[in-house]
């Protein structure tokens, strides 16, 4: 099985802790660490879900819900086609 590249993560983690520390007002220390410790993070890294081909703001979206809901997939953006 293939990984998501480092340079992919690189550039998702860069954009999602930036709206995470501008949004919620964390260091970004803080920021990375709950980033890199979350369940959508772990999702980001699985190459057959292809997240990778996302925006950064639809993995940022995915943190939040699993911030408010304990689960990623309640994402809009990952429930669209339920709706």
């Amino acid at each position: 099985m293939n990984k998501v590249p480092a340079r992919t993560l690189d550039f998702f983690d860069r954009h999602v802790v930036q709206n995470i520390v501008q949004k919620y007002g964390l260091d970004e220390l803080t920021a990375i660490k709950d980033f890199i410790g979350s369940q959508s993070y772990a999702m980001l890294q699985d190459p057959e879900l292809e997240l990778y081909r996302l925006s950064p703001l639809i993995i940022f979206d995915m943190w939040e819900s699993e911030k408010i809901t304990g689960d990623p997939r309640n994402s809009l953006y990952l429930r669209a086609d339920e709706l």
